[in-house]
């Protein structure tokens, strides 16, 4: 894809210095319905109500033998169809444009404002930066985040995730956003990276390209991480703002936790860090579960493939990623045409967030 192209326009946008300049374009809101049929785990526990018990469930979690001692799922039997509501932005240059659109899905504590936040989005508009060089974008709020449906944090898993992320790369290549996309990028934050890399094992011809950020395959500090983050239950945490999710929802404690995980001092404006704790949303209980099942190896996926994480990811490296992130990543993508590894400097998991 013109030597990879999106890698060099993922990397300058995520790395820059400097302030965008002036972007025309035209956006438009969509609410979708999406007929989604996936294999889902079951979950097999009380459901949570205390954050005493969202305490013990991270002990549980984050113990060295959880595999073979904890068991708070069951496996799927039989697929599942449902229609879920997903709520996204479609943005295009408004001219100039090329036939290849991106798709980008956010990570676990954000909405789709990720990749367009409200503060200083001349320094840290994703979607900015990538429609000023002429890639339309369709950004989205994941399953029960957003102004997407609301679910159960019992329920909204990788499988699903993935599920409408193929969905989604079905509309973009019809005439629903306008002109068919000719090409289809993933572009992917987290666990939007790893519902980006699910499509890519399961039906890899549905994709040109893809570029996931904040994503490792040696992945060996989840129970330091999940420790890290405090988590709370998201109804108890804010009421107000979370009084109607289930306790399948958490959250983490407060503004220093989000530190810990998701920046790494002095690599950040601590106006954009209190945007992102003012702005913060929970994740799924299911979602945690479900990604660590998840097959990642795409044997079959033959275009280029850009794998980024910051330099200190906490969560996805342990803290220091030189080293660990390109381990296991040929084996993943043995078949890419341009694999790439990067380590961005100075950024911790928030990778966007980072300034240097």
């Amino acid at each position: 894809m013109h030597r990879f192209l999106l890698s060099t326009l993922c990397l300058a946008a995520l790395a820059r210095s400097t302030p965008l300049p002036q972007v025309k374009k035209s956006c438009q809101r969509y609410t979708l319905p999406l007929n989604i049929t996936s294999l889902n785990l079951k979950w097999a526990l009380e459901p949570l109500e205390t954050n005493e018990g969202a305490a013990a469930y991270n002990t549980q979690t984050g113990r060295r033998d959880a595999q073979s001692v904890f068991h708070p799922v069951t496996l799927p039997t039989t697929p599942e169809t449902a229609i879920y509501t997903i709520s996204g932005t479609f943005c295009q240059p408004t001219s100039g444009g090329n036939g290849t659109v991106l798709l980008a899905t956010h990570g676990g504590g954000y909405d789709r404002s990720y990749w367009h936040p409200s503060i200083q989005p001349e320094s840290y508009s994703f979607v900015d930066y990538a429609v000023a060089q002429g890639y339309p974008i369709f950004y989205y709020d994941r399953l029960g985040l957003g102004q997407s449906e609301m679910v159960s944090g019992y329920v909204a898993q990788s499988s699903i995730h993935a599920s409408i992320i193929k969905e989604l790369i079905k509309l973009l290549r019809s005439d629903k956003f306008g002109s068919p996309a000719s090409k289809v990028a993933l572009i992917g934050h987290s666990m939007g990276s790893a519902y980006s890399n699910s499509v890519l094992n399961s039906d890899p011809g549905l994709v040109d390209a893809a570029i996931l950020t904040g994503i490792a395959y040696n992945i060996t500090s989840k129970g330091i991480a999940d420790q890290a983050k405090q988590s709370r239950l998201a109804k108890l945490q804010n009421p107000l703002k979370w009084g109607d999710l289930d306790g399948g929802w958490t959250v983490w404690v407060d503004v220093y936790s989000n530190i810990e995980n998701f920046f790494k001092a002095p690599f950040y404006d601590r106006e954009v860090v209190q945007w992102a704790e003012d702005n913060k949303q929970p994740s799924a209980l299911m979602e945690g579960i479900s990604i660590q099942i998840t097959n990642f190896s795409s044997p079959d996926f033959t275009g280029p493939v850009m794998i980024m994480s910051g330099e200190y990811d906490f969560i996805v490296c342990g803290g220091y990623c030189p080293g660990v992130l390109e381990e296991k990543t040929t084996a993943v993508f043995p078949a890419s045409k341009n694999l790439v590894t990067y380590v961005q400097p100075g950024s911790g998991h928030g990778i966007n967030f980072a300034v240097r």
